[in-house]
């Protein structure tokens, strides 16, 4: 996980957040304008993993569903992410893994805007609102309701 633990320590550097750090469990949690919120997971093999809470679907219909997994077919247009279903819950998220011991720092940033980007779009296209949305966001210390479970440091 010491690849993992490097590449967030130079993205809080390169932020500002020092304070953002994988914590002893490998997490850690960034919020962007408080409202797309990051959590970031090292594994064992090298990886950094990120997902971000899409959206809360109380009866997801199949329509809804479809509408969702079409954007899977291509993972590029999401930034290299994947959609999911959060486990056991009625969360949509957006998922994503890098590979640590091959990932340099620019590709990751680049990376990374492309994943929020995806994030934004998918929220507007759930709020019937399909065009995609490229506005500037400000990382932020702070992390609205939808935080992950205590245990993750937010930086």
């Amino acid at each position: 996980m010491q690849a993992a633990r490097k590449l967030v320590k130079a993205l809080a550097r390169h932020i500002g957040l020092q304070e953002l750090v994988l914590d002893e469990s490998g997490q850690c949690t960034l919020a962007f304008d408080e409202t797309i919120v990051l959590s970031f997971v090292g594994d064992a093999d090298e990886g950094l993993n990120v997902v971000s809470l899409i959206a809360e679907i109380d009866q997801p219909t199949v329509q809804v569903l479809s509408k969702l997994l079409e954007h899977n077919f291509v993972p590029k247009g999401l930034g290299g992410g994947h959609v999911a279903m959060q486990p056991d819950s009625n969360r949509v998220v957006l998922v994503q893994r890098w590979d640590c011991t091959t990932l340099d720092f620019n590709t990751f940033t680049v990376q990374l805007e492309d994943f929020v980007n995806a994030v934004e779009a998918l929220r507007m296209v759930l709020e019937g609102n399909p065009a995609q949305s490229h506005s500037e966001s400000n990382p932020s210390a702070s992390s609205p309701q939808n935080a992950p479970p205590p245990g993750s440091l937010v930086g």
